[in-house]
């Protein structure tokens, strides 16, 4: 009986910690992303939005669409960043590639960020899910 107890405690604390980055994620979503974002391209953002005020949450067509949006987003910010070069004689390969953020791009990396950890907290409450299913169906058959 402890060990069920401490397993469903476990998989309380993996859930609690989704729902902890879901909230994060939706302040990103609605004060960073979908703000920075043309009207005519938010459209993958507000299906990761009605997601996150639904029972939809810990769902692989949500872990879906999250990852699109993540995507979506690296590939934004990547066209914004600038990278020079910074010579540097005591670096073996003569120096090194340095990039510069600007605010917006900055907000945005860091709203990505936070995708990144729900995407990573859903997963693992959903593989730990599925794990205990495979689990119990070796043990029945």
């Amino acid at each position: 009986m402890s060990v069920e107890l401490s397993h469903r405690e476990f998989l309380l604390a993996l859930t609690a910690d989704a729902v902890m980055q879901a909230r994060i994620a939706r302040d990103q979503l609605y004060d960073v992303i979908i703000p920075s974002l043309p009207p005519l391209r938010r459209a993958i953002a507000e299906a990761v939005k009605r997601h996150l005020n639904a029972d939809a949450l810990l769902t692989e067509p949500f872990l879906h669409d999250l990852e699109i949006l993540i995507d979506f987003m690296r590939v934004e910010i990547e066209k914004d960043v600038q990278t020079t070069w910074i010579a540097d004689e005591h670096n073996v390969h003569g120096g090194h590639h340095q990039r510069h953020f600007d605010t917006r791009t900055h907000s945005l990396a860091v709203a990505v960020g936070h995708l990144i950890g729900l995407y990573e907290a859903v997963t693992e409450v959903i593989d730990t899910v599925q794990a205990e299913r495979l689990m119990d169906d070796l043990l029945q058959g």
